[in-house]
């Protein structure tokens, strides 16, 4: 698949996951960027600790707005009011309103995922132009750092737990926390010696492979920002309204148009594997 076409898709996703407050929307993006991360990852990738993150930045988002939100008028609970910020009246629209914030945070997370558990990360920098190749340079570099480190943080507690080290006081942290950094400040000092025996910066960049334009990798490209353009005009011009739970919990209200959007984010999982 074309890098360039995936980054439009992902930039698509974010958009209309971003420009509705509307749970119904936000979920029929999330699970567009589920069929395509699903359809499309990296053999060597695996969804289960990206799905547990956004598994607890729901359920924070939720609690944080339930909590700190007594707007509402159907309450399940009420915590004193001499606690700071907290005290009030805790009601069932605030807590369906954070639900659907943590909607849109695991959809527009979800969207942009693809760029790192699709691609290659040279795939990516590639695909930038080249007034940017310092800049892809450095995002490349950053993707690769977080796997790297938790590669190594593995590699060294399993090392650590064969030598009796155990996680049981948190003084004992410091022998697991320094190997870490001293290894990836080691790979740090090492990639840049790389990128300096291979002349980095010397002239103009150079690519890996040519940049192919097939015709789904088109399609994409097309249908998926001209969807976001039009959902994002439909939003503006009123005729796709946004969801307020306040003060009394109401039905989403789905418009077809809204809706037909929102379905072309999950083409690229269809022409892509086929």
């Amino acid at each position: 698949m074309n890098p360039r076409a995936l980054a439009a898709w992902s930039l698509s996703g974010i958009t209309i996951a971003l420009a509705t407050g509307n749970p119904v929307y936000r979920v029929l993006v999330l699970l567009g960027a589920v069929n395509v991360l699903v359809a499309l990852r990296r053999p060597d990738v695996s969804l289960r600790g990206l799905g547990i993150a956004l598994v607890v930045a729901g359920f924070i988002a939720t609690a944080i707005t339930t909590l700190a939100s007594h707007t509402g008028d159907h309450a399940f609970l009420v915590l004193p009011q001499a606690i700071p910020v907290l005290g009030g009246p805790l009601t069932v629209e605030a807590a369906f309103f954070g639900a659907s914030t943590g909607l849109g945070i695991a959809a527009a997370v979800l969207a942009a995922a693809p760029l790192s558990l699709v691609l290659m990360p040279n795939s990516l920098v590639d695909a930038l132009p080249s007034a940017l190749a310092r800049t892809g340079a450095a995002i490349g570099t950053a993707l690769n750092l977080i796997p790297g480190i938790a590669r190594s943080a593995t590699e060294i507690r399993d090392a650590q737990r064969m030598r009796g080290w155990r996680s049981r006081r948190v003084r004992e942290w410091p022998d697991l926390a320094v190997p870490v950094v001293l290894t990836a400040l080691e790979s740090s000092i090492t990639l840049a010696e790389a990128m300096e025996a291979r002349g980095y910066g010397s002239g103009a960049r150079t690519h890996y492979g040519e940049i192919v334009w097939r015709r789904a990798d088109i399609a994409v490209c097309v249908i998926a920002p001209a969807a976001a353009v039009v959902f994002v005009a439909l939003r503006l011009a009123g005729v796709i309204a946004d969801w307020y739970p306040f003060p009394d919990l109401s039905v989403p209200p789905i418009n077809v148009f809204g809706v037909m959007c929102c379905l072309a984010i999950a083409i690229p999982a269809l022409v892509w594997r086929r």
